[in-house]
């Protein structure tokens, strides 16, 4: 586990688990496939923003700028999700409100269990 990456590991889990719900969304149909995907992607896609501005800096020497990458990674983020429901509202239609919030609300519920999960894996992996 020398090279394991938590924030690559989530990532995989949540695309892995968009592959799989999405098929499942496309037997109620088209509209609720996408719909689900759309919502997916306004989680997935600012989180990946505030994954990358926030861990720029590693190491004491930067922990002001640690601080500072983390509360403007996470502006950013719910700037950048704010912007993206108003997108997909404005210019997607049909849309399947209940998919689109569903595709949210699952990366949301996913990412809270791999949080615990990583925290697990890394506290064993530190006390061995």
């Amino acid at each position: 586990m020398n090279n394991f990456s938590p924030l690559l590991y989530s990532l995989k889990l949540q695309l892995l688990a968009t592959v799989i719900v999405s098929p499942l969304a496309a037997l109620w149909g088209k509209v609720e496939f996408y719909s689900l995907l759309l919502g997916v992607a306004v989680y997935v896609l600012p989180n990946l923003y505030f994954t990358y501005y926030a861990f720029r800096f590693h190491g004491a020497d930067y922990a002001a700028w640690i601080k500072h990458s983390f509360m403007w990674g996470e502006m950013g983020k719910l700037s950048l999700t704010a912007i993206a429901f108003a997108l997909v509202y404005r210019f997607v239609d049909p849309l399947e409100v209940k998919a689109l919030f569903s595709g949210f609300a699952l990366m949301i519920i996913l990412q809270c269990w791999l949080g615990r999960k990583v925290a697990n894996m890394l506290a064993e992996t530190n006390g061995e």
